[in-house]
């Protein structure tokens, strides 16, 4: 368990660090950023986590293009990620569909000039994505699953990288307003309403569907061997979530509105059934080592 829990503590020394330099910090950069405090703050904590983090994977002896899961030659690696991009476009695909078909969320089509948006839309979904999937594989299935996996049982490895996976994006710092937002110690008054959606019941939907598709990705991560499956993956979830969302308007009045959560309109309830099923299809049937033969 000392991987995940440095993983835990790494988090949290970030925040906590990000907090204290934030009412500086955004200061001095306040006229270049179009959001408030609340957001400088996660992305501050993602770039003081950097240097743990490599001090994390060398400490588990990771920190090679194997350990994180890189280990395949370039061309190689490349098809793995391209196949991946391709099953995670027809994955979401395949839950837009049903949403749209149960009238969760319907078509907003713009009426004219939409040939440059679809354009514009596609370029930042397929860019985004990509950056994304990069990162956050690299992150959890290349550093915190290795780590783990390093120490302990697939199955350990999947649920506790998967929980922290799922965790991590509901931690949320909260924007603060009168006097208090303009105070040497904002920034740690931020940070304290920012575990509040972990524990709301309004949020299960969304945290059970990101926890299957954390285990989706670990289950991927221990086949392959690699992160060049995942990181197509992820990318293939991101561009389809980017332009649906785009192009189509969340229902609340709709029947079957329980199928999704309030995270982002398109996870919820369906989309972890889906995963759990694909998942245990994969793990069951795909790339399955071979066992050699007996005398073989």
């Amino acid at each position: 368990m000392r991987a995940f829990f440095y993983f835990i503590l790494l988090m949290l020394v970030s925040l906590f660090l990000s907090g204290l330099v934030n009412y500086p910090l955004y200061g001095l950069l306040q006229d270049s950023l179009s959001k408030g405090p609340h957001k400088l703050i996660t992305t501050t904590a993602k770039l003081i986590a950097i240097p743990g983090f490599i001090l994390i994977i060398r400490h588990f002896a990771i920190d090679n293009k194997v350990g994180l899961g890189y280990g395949l030659p370039k061309m190689e690696f490349l098809r793995e990620l391209l196949k991946g991009w391709f099953s995670g476009l027809a994955i979401l695909l395949l839950l837009s569909a049903a949403l749209i078909l149960f009238g969760v969320r319907t078509l907003n089509w713009p009426a004219e000039g939409w040939q440059p948006i679809l354009l514009r839309t596609v370029l930042v979904a397929l860019i985004g994505g990509l950056l994304i999937g990069f990162i956050e594989e690299t992150f959890f299935r290349g550093g915190l699953f290795g780590a783990i996996r390093r120490q302990h049982g697939f199955v350990s490895a999947m649920l506790l990288s998967s929980l922290f996976y799922a965790g991590l994006h509901f931690i949320s710092p909260m924007p603060l307003t009168g006097d208090t937002a303009d105070t040497w110690y904002s920034g740690l008054q931020i940070l304290s309403g920012a575990f509040s959606e972990l524990v709301e019941w309004g949020t299960f939907d969304s945290f059970l569907a990101l926890f299957g598709l954390g285990a989706f990705f670990a289950v991927v991560r221990e086949r392959t061997g690699n992160i060049a499956y995942c990181i197509g993956l992820h990318a293939g979830f991101v561009f389809v979530i980017k332009v649906v969302r785009k192009f189509t308007d969340l229902n609340p009045d709709s029947d079957f509105s329980f199928m999704v959560g309030s995270y982002d309109g398109m996870i919820g309830y369906l989309s972890a059934a889906g995963l759990l099923i694909h998942t245990l299809i994969v793990y069951r049937y795909w790339r399955r080592p071979r066992l050699a033969k007996a005398g073989g």
